[in-house]
């Protein structure tokens, strides 16, 4: 077993953490979403809304760090420590927590606790071991060949301290870690205190977090270039800042918003900027649940990595192949199947492994339409309306539900006179006056995906009965709620309302900038360019990255 101590600067990063503020609501309550993250996306003009919520002008969140998330810091030290990329087996981490929204990289949610400085220091003791090994060492600090001592180790402190805290280090902390490589290896040799050296640059909180904190000019916290850096290489590819990006920034380049939107489009035009997109699409969908689902089908254990994969390639297509906007994300007619998917949907017939293919009319349209989609959003045994009607109530209008009572029981499988799925919802959750009050926001909405079943495959009967995927779906709380017939009229309808783009963006908005200290007004300009259908998703998250708080932050 690895003995859990706390060296240089671990507790440093543990304090740093546990002191930082929790986002507060407009009564001062902490906002706690249950789930050990803390929903960060409050705001709007008039102090609710979420993220939704839209201002006449931009604004500016707070400053803030934001520790890296488990694949931040795991692709920062593969950059830094090369020599090791072959044998290292990864962080130590466990999964990042997530907020109520499910995004896994939110800075409130993200705190050092004792288990994840426990995690840190294994991850630090493991990189450091391999870095410091006999048949290693020379090659990473190549003066340990020839002249292993203070001044060799100094050399490495300044290289690779620089690459791990994406900037300089200063003359006092040079020295500090000097003098702590001095400590250990005068008690034993080169290489262990070579070791530990770089056991606490990895735990420094300079390592592990973000700074976005800037210095304050004139009421203004204005982050410095190393700030920036970093921000636009984590914010759009999810890896560090390359030693040409920093130059840039300290020769001012990014002072000009536009210099940054081009590097934003650069970054996300990458492999590493398609795997950020992909993870915001797969976290707030949901869509990558089905991989542990199960169905009673026994068809379905078959194909859902497949329907993972539809996904993926689906959202690949929407985004970056035809550059849409939300409405194209919600309304598209085609999904990419293999020929699996093909023979188990009833559809397609595509000519290689995985092919754009036009759904059937009746089939849907769009991301709710997908087989993962549905079938993570169902029971094992049969569909569920609250759980479709919730991921429309919560991810394409960002409204939140009441808490439910602690003592709400299972769903019955039988229940009097009821034949099909949605009369056993009608009759249990809407007729129930002690249930109608909280599901009547999205049951109604959930009844139109009534012909897919738990499993994601069409139908048009269930027990012999013909569907009604009927629903209704209120679009201006000032006005009745409006009538629509299955799915694809459920898509085009949300796809059509205001409000699910301003919260889809919104929601990109909080992914982009780790919650942004709870604001969520800081791009207007570029969220009016994505209502208006001027600009795609892949250019509003390109866009981001001239906002006003990409540079700049509110005083506290």
């Amino acid at each position: 077993m690895k003995r859990r101590t706390l060296g240089l600067y671990s507790t440093t990063a543990l304090t740093l953490a546990l002191t930082l503020p929790a986002c507060r609501d407009d009564e001062g309550e902490q906002m706690d979403d249950g789930s050990g993250g803390i929903d960060t996306l409050g705001g709007g003009e008039d102090g609710g809304g979420g993220a939704a919520a839209r201002c006449a002008t931009d604004r500016m969140g707070p400053p803030m760090v934001r520790r890296l998330t488990r694949g931040e810091l795991e692709a920062t030290l593969r950059d830094v420590f090369p020599e090791i990329d072959g044998s290292w087996s990864g962080v130590s981490l466990g999964p990042d927590p997530v907020t109520h929204q499910g995004f896994s990289n939110d800075a409130e949610a993200l705190a050092v606790g004792l288990q994840t400085a426990g995690d840190i220091l294994d991850t630090a003791q493991d990189v450091a071991t391999l870095v410091t090994a006999a048949d290693t060492l020379a090659t990473v600090l190549p003066c340990a060949a020839t002249a292993p001592d203070r001044g060799c180790a100094t050399e490495f402190v300044e290289q690779r301290g620089a690459a791990l805290f994406r900037r300089p280090l200063d003359e006092e902390e040079i020295a500090r870690y000097v003098e702590y490589y001095d400590s250990v290896a005068e008690r034993s040799d080169f290489a262990t205190g070579l070791r530990w050296t770089t056991v606490a640059l990895i735990q420094s909180p300079l390592t592990v977090y973000r700074s976005e904190l800037g210095s304050n000019e004139g009421g203004v916290y204005r982050l410095d270039p190393y700030e920036i850096a970093s921000a636009l290489a984590y914010d759009f590819s999810g890896l560090p800042p390359t030693d040409d990006l920093i130059a840039r920034a300290v020769a001012g380049e990014f002072d000009d918003p536009e210099a940054r939107i081009e590097v934003a489009r650069e970054l996300l035009a990458t492999e590493a900027g398609h795997a950020v997109l992909e993870r915001f699409f797969r976290e707030w969908s949901g869509y990558g649940q089905v991989a542990g689902a199960v169905r009673d089908d026994p068809d379905f254990e078959g194909v859902r990595d497949a329907m993972d994969e539809e996904t993926r390639r689906f959202i690949e297509a929407v985004v970056y192949e035809d550059e849409a906007d939300v409405y194209g994300l919600l309304t598209a007619n085609y999904s990419v199947v293999n020929a699996d998917l093909a023979s188990y949907y009833g559809y397609g017939a595509p000519g290689g492994d995985f092919a754009r293919v036009e759904r059937p009319a009746q089939w849907g349209i769009g991301l709710l339409a997908q087989g993962s989609v549905l079938a993570a959003n169902a029971n094992s045994g049969a569909s569920s309306p609250t759980q479709r009607g919730l991921l429309v109530y919560e991810k394409l209008l960002c409204e939140s539900p009441p808490p439910p009572p602690a003592d709400v029981p299972a769903l019955p499988a039988d229940v009097d006179g009821a034949q099909t799925t949605r009369q056993r919802y009608e009759e249990v959750h809407m007729a129930d006056p002690a249930c109608q009050g909280c599901h009547q926001f999205f049951d109604p909405i959930g009844f139109s995906f009534e012909h897919f079943d738990q499993a994601g495959r069409y139908r048009t009967q269930e027990n012999g009965l013909e569907i009604d995927a009927s629903g209704l779906l209120v679009v201006d709380p000032a006005a009745d709620p409006v009538a629509f017939d299955g799915l694809s009229e459920l898509a085009t309808l949300a796809a059509e309302t205001p409000a699910v783009t301003d919260c889809v963006s919104g929601l990109m908005i909080g992914y982009v900038f780790g919650g942004a200290g709870g604001e969520v007004c800081v791009a207007e300009s570029a969220r009016d360019a994505l209502q208006a259908g001027e600009i795609g998703m892949l250019e509003y998250v390109a866009q981001l990255a001239g906002a006003p708080h990409f540079t700049e932050r509110e005083a506290p």
